[in-house]
């Protein structure tokens, strides 16, 4: 597997062995972390269960009362009774024709309620907070199965001026599962869908969330793997990294515009690791077909 880098990130790697895990709002997909989800389908999956739980709390006229309450409590906005609701508990259980008519009400509200239309945008405002809280929480390092992409020299590493640095994927490092069925913590090639059917809540994985992409980025030829950003080191507001063991690094890929003194520097930096001592030197090239070759530098 291979990083493409920056000739800023490039000698801070070589010196510190740490990269980042970049929360997904930060990365260049504006649809990170966003799957094509049906909410008014998720409404009607839920349905039932929805209905049981609001029809439990709207169930007598005290319930309902009390849930009345409460909405009142927190939302300013919710409709208030013309008299007080303790004087309305009283004016109920004098007048039973009184709690026939509000009650009869309260069913006509609940259907309301569960307008699929009407809870689907309600849905929809759970998700965002719940995608939201997910990716504040979630890390993403990526890497790529190809080392000579000339787009990806150009928009990751500085425009040929950076460094592409290979790793060891089967290494343990790659490999963190705590459970045979943990989402994360484990390097995952991403999936490129193009047009996307709608999912509903019930019918979305971990697969759908976190490493599916729209096909036009199919050129990255992404893996990835992701760790909770509390696991790693706070090295500035909002950035997080994790320290790659020196074993993990195979080589380092200088770039066909890199710099006679980023490739000096590099290569000191990782000669004063012994640690590092396995890793190899290649170079970037252009070759005559408008392609890049990867060869050796000595």
């Amino acid at each position: 597997m291979f990083k493409y880098m920056s000739e800023t990130v490039a000698p801070l790697f070589a010196k510190n062995l740490r990269v980042r895990f970049t929360q997904p709002f930060e990365l260049n997909d504006p649809f990170e972390f966003r799957p094509f989800v049906d909410f008014e389908g998720t409404a009607e999956d839920v349905r039932d269960i929805v209905e049981a739980k609001i029809s439990e709390m709207f169930d007598t006229p005290n319930s309902a009362l009390d849930m009345m309450e409460k909405l009142q409590a927190v939302d300013p906005n919710y409709p208030k009774l013309t008299v007080p609701l303790p004087m309305f508990r009283k004016m109920l259980a004098d007048n039973p024709a009184l709690e026939q008519e509000f009650m009869a009400q309260m069913k006509k509200h609940l259907a309301e309620i569960l307008d699929n239309k009407k809870m689907a945008v309600l849905w929809e405002a759970h998700w965002e907070k719940f995608r939201e809280a997910l990716g504040q929480a979630l890390g993403i390092f990526s890497l790529t199965e190809d080392p000579a992409n000339v787009l990806m020299w150009s928009h990751y590493a500085s425009q040929h001026f950076g460094i592409v640095v290979e790793f060891d994927e089967k290494h343990p490092w790659f490999d963190r599962k705590i459970t045979p069925s943990d989402d994360i913590r484990q390097l995952v090639r991403v999936s490129y869908v193009q047009n996307p059917h709608p999912r509903t809540w019930k019918q979305l994985d971990g697969t759908d969330m976190l490493y599916t992409k729209d096909a036009q980025w199919s050129y990255e030829r992404e893996w990835r793997i992701i760790r909770p950003s509390k696991d790693g080191a706070v090295i500035a507001p909002g950035v997080v990294c994790f320290d790659v063991p020196p074993e993990v690094v195979r080589s380092v890929i200088f770039g066909s515009r890199t710099t006679a003194a980023l490739e000096k520097e590099v290569r000191t930096l990782v000669a004063a690791n012994p640690g590092l001592s396995h890793v190899l030197f290649k170079r970037a090239k252009l070759s005559g077909d408008r392609k890049i070759e990867i060869i050796d530098a000595a």
